[in-house]
């Protein structure tokens, strides 16, 4: 991590009395993780942070700090920020497609979530973290890293996590409430969406759909989707998975997964999204069947090269 750079983000931070939190849609465990916890320790320093989930027309007037968590591009925080007058003051994320579309962006993909850039961040500033504020880190360096069984989980991943646990998390209560809480709604969803399951690529890489239809069926939310696409990742054999979720009005929201040997990064950047190299996910307003075909042939050929 830039300690530079760091501590500019740290003396921004430190300086706003209001400052407005902001991460993507449909946020994941390490998006709420690490909102939660960034606003644990605001408050712990007497700071009066605003979590903000429903995108205002206008940033809050009372907000003297705009900041972003765990977002690649200012578009996934909400097309109407596309419009204000106020820069996003800062970005910290780990994203590695993540252009910079802050006045200070501290990005870090070396470490594997979001939540893990602020223990550091906080631990460089020397900022108290509570119990509360270990346990929201770790659920969204948890969730982030599949459970530590990612690529980029490396020996300070496990450091960070081990910190979080001294610091007061609880990696049974905090995996119990991530993956064993699943409700009827959820696995309904999860049910339908496996019956799609498609492999080909000589069974390198496969993929699952989900259809409008499929949420009034089972009564599932958009954030249900969540882990559903673990489901082909962990097939034996499998290089790259994918999960197409066609939206009612024609439009198509990607994800996709590898093992190791192809870069889903490269995949979705050359589409017009961006992620990781081993998780990355791609959103087209429209023609979903089209750019789902896209993305399976660029699959294709990336699995191909693996070949040659």
């Amino acid at each position: 991590m830039d300690k530079a750079l760091a501590q500019k983000v740290i003396d921004r931070i430190a300086s706003a009395k209001s400052p407005a939190l902001f991460t993507h849609l449909r946020p994941d465990g390490d998006a709420f993780g690490s909102l939660l916890g960034l606003a644990h320790v605001l408050k712990d320093r007497g700071q009066n942070p605003s979590l903000v989930q429903d995108v205002p027309d206008q940033l809050p007037s009372e907000a003297d700090l705009f900041v972003v968590l765990d977002t690649s591009t200012r578009e996934r925080v909400g097309k109407k920020t596309t419009d204000w007058k106020k820069p996003v003051d800062v970005v910290i994320d780990h994203h590695v497609s993540n252009p910079g579309f802050g006045t200070l962006n501290l990005i870090v993909p070396e470490i594997p979530a979001t939540a893990g850039v602020l223990y550091r961040l906080f631990e460089m500033a020397g900022w108290k973290v509570s119990p509360a504020t270990a346990t929201c880190l770790y659920a969204g360096l948890s969730t982030d890293t599949g459970s530590f069984r990612y690529r980029g989980t490396d020996a300070q991943t496990l450091r960070i996590a081990a910190s979080l646990v001294d610091l007061g998390a609880d990696p049974s209560d905090i995996a119990k409430h991530c993956y064993l809480s699943v409700t009827p709604q959820r696995y309904q969803l999860k049910k339908l969406t496996i019956e799609t399951l498609s492999l080909k690529d000589n069974k390198k890489s496969g993929f699952l759909t989900i259809f409008p239809d499929f949420y009034s069926k089972s009564g599932a939310k958009s954030e249900d989707t969540e882990g559903i696409i673990e489901e082909v990742t962990c097939i034996q054999g499998l290089e790259v998975a994918s999960l197409f979720e066609f939206g009612p009005e024609g439009g198509l929201r990607v994800s996709l997964r590898s093992k190791g040997r192809v870069d889903v990064n490269a995949i979705a950047s050359s589409l017009g999204g961006g992620g990781h190299r081993a998780a990355a996910g791609i959103r087209f307003p429209k023609d979903g069947e089209k750019n789902r075909d896209r993305v399976l042939a660029a699959i294709s050929k990336a699995i191909s090269a693996l070949e040659d």
